[in-house]
């Protein structure tokens, strides 16, 4: 996240806006031209076109208001219509530009896994590493391989690498514990398609077989169970993967809350200020979740020091005390521990402790939905 005043830019989004740039003057560079650059890069424009303007929608229809509307993620449903409008416009790509859309998906998927640091416990290593650094060097041996053919696709180089990206997808689900058994069907499915439309040389199927047995080697090695960071480990920070600082602060009736003593439960973080308009648009749609989950607590860390008087944000969160846990950050020692530049910034913890995702800028319901469950 980068901090412009109380603005929030996302470095997820503003790496691929970078990447895009970067992508379009390296294919001037090698001479692609004006036209087809714009065909080519265009796709994610458009995506991006709908994901957010599909999220507005969506998000109007579901809490009827346009403030929070113009901040909503639009979750699953806005993702798979960014998703099918992408595959439209690739579609109606000349045959011969798809290697070079591949290349600049592949590009994006690279800049985008370096910015957002995730950790995590591999098998075979007792200390957490840094998830996101293995996948950019599985992605980026990709791109090399892809960079060989993409002047020149064949059906058979487009499929396969479609096949190295998921599988590389998938190993990254399974190392964070959000992998879904069922995605194995539609990967299934690809090597089946992959296999009957471009059949691989026999080298290619025997380097695969013998993937595949050193891959089932290892995993019958492994323990029963990868060894997870305990929450009471010292492997404290503010990543993907890791236990954030604890605190301790004062509530609106005077009482004291320790965010330890929600240990075993699922907590959001959330930090915001009465003066935020972001965070006053995602405060009603999230706590409509709240009281709907007996199983998730929020915990909404006011940043006091950020107000011009404390009463303003007493009054403004007064209509959600039953929803939340309302803490009060009065030295604003929580928020530089937090590094807090800018709201509203949120944390999600699972029962131990350790954190399962962040977002820098408003949430919704549906976000919610998508990273508590």
């Amino acid at each position: 996240m980068i901090a412009i005043g109380p603005l929030n830019v996302r470095l997820d989004l503003l790496a691929m806006m970078v990447s895009l740039l970067i992508l379009y003057i390296g294919f001037k560079k090698i001479g692609l031209s004006e036209k087809d650059r714009d065909a080519v890069l265009g796709t994610w424009f458009a995506g991006f076109l709908a994901w957010k303007g599909s999220a507005i929608v969506l998000g109007l229809a579901s809490t009827g208001s346009l403030a929070l509307s113009l901040y909503a993620t639009g979750g699953t449903w806005s993702l798979l219509i960014a998703a099918g409008v992408i595959a439209f416009f690739v579609y109606r790509l000349d045959a011969h530009l798809r290697g070079y859309w591949l290349f600049s998906a592949l590009f994006l998927w690279l800049a985008m896994t370096l910015v957002v640091p995730k950790y995590g416990v591999l098998p075979l290593l007792s200390s957490p590493q840094p998830l996101h650094i293995y996948m950019a060097v599985l992605i980026a041996s990709l791109l090399v391989m892809t960079w060989r053919w993409m002047r020149t696709p064949t059906l058979g180089a487009l499929l396969w690498t479609v096949v190295g990206a998921m599988a590389i997808w998938l190993i990254g689900s399974t190392v964070t514990g959000t992998f879904e058994l069922w995605w194995l069907i539609p990967f299934s499915l690809l090597i089946a398609v992959a296999i009957y439309a471009a059949r691989p040389s026999q080298k290619a199927v025997q380097y695969g077989l013998g993937i595949v047995v050193v891959l089932a080697v290892i995993n019958a090695s492994l323990p029963d169970e990868t060894l997870r960071l305990e929450a009471d480990s010292s492997q404290t920070g503010l990543n993907i993967g890791q236990v954030p600082p604890n605190f301790e602060l004062k509530r609106t009736d005077g009482t004291t809350f320790n965010l330890k003593d929600l240990r075993g439960e699922r907590v959001v973080v959330n930090f915001w200020a009465s003066w935020c308009p972001p965070c006053r648009a995602e405060m009603p749609d999230m706590a409509k979740f709240a009281r709907e989950q007996d199983d998730v607590t929020i915990v909404a860390v006011n940043t006091t020091t950020s107000e011009r008087d404390v009463e303003d944000a007493r009054t403004f969160v007064a209509p959600y005390e039953d929803a939340f846990k309302v803490v009060y950050d009065e030295e604003g020692i929580v928020g530089n521990a937090y590094r807090i530049q800018a709201m509203p910034t949120t944390y999600v913890l699972d029962e131990n402790g350790i954190i399962v995702a962040k977002q820098f800028g408003a949430i919704d319901h549906a976000w919610l939905d998508a990273h508590t469950n």
